[in-house]
């Protein structure tokens, strides 16, 4: 027989704590514990408060790297949950910009601050007009659902070998011309 030498991998980074929550449910039929299973509370991060009282909600790990996080929009208890696409956002600016040309501009400006660091609420305070009576989604939306998955394109393709957060950029700076 031979005797292998298997190590795990790595999980985690060491050093950035490990939040856990107990939960002990006895196996039964797996219909039964499916229902259990399923039950069970999601379990993420509230990071953003939006306008029309859904929330910006990360959850880590998020499955493509150690360091991946999951955004989503969180509508509540009884709400759906959904993660914002970078073509969903694309095809709303779009029709922005397509119904008022100057204010979806300003949109894709407020995203370009966002880009390089400023806090959504500050440029949303600085201008509380921004894109005001545009169909679609709401602008405090999108500027701080991109503040989080620029976080998450920064982590797992990391520039310079790869673009992170200028790869969607990109794309958003198309829609300009």
């Amino acid at each position: 027989m031979v005797k292998r030498n298997i190590k795990p991998g790595s999980a985690g980074d060491q050093g950035v704590d490990v939040k856990l929550e107990r939960c002990r449910i006895k196996n039964a039929p797996p219909e039964e514990f499916c229902k259990q299973v399923i039950a069970l509370p999601q379990l993420g991060y509230e990071v953003e408060d939006l306008s029309d009282g859904r929330k910006i909600v990360l959850t880590k790990p998020g499955g493509k790297s150690v360091n991946d996080i999951m955004v989503w929009v969180y509508e509540g208890p009884g709400g759906t949950h959904w993660r914002p696409s970078h073509g969903q956002i694309k095809k709303d600016l779009q029709l922005k910009l397509s119904y008022h040309k100057d204010n979806g501009l300003a949109i894709i400006e407020a995203l370009e601050k966002v880009y390089e660091g400023v806090e959504p609420d500050d440029i949303l305070s600085a201008d509380p007009l921004l894109a005001r009576n545009l169909p679609g989604l709401p602008v405090d939306l999108i500027l701080k659902a991109y503040k989080w998955i620029w976080a998450q394109e920064d982590m797992n393709y990391p520039p310079p070998r790869f673009e992170g957060r200028a790869m969607s950029m990109r794309g958003i700076r198309e829609l300009k011309e």
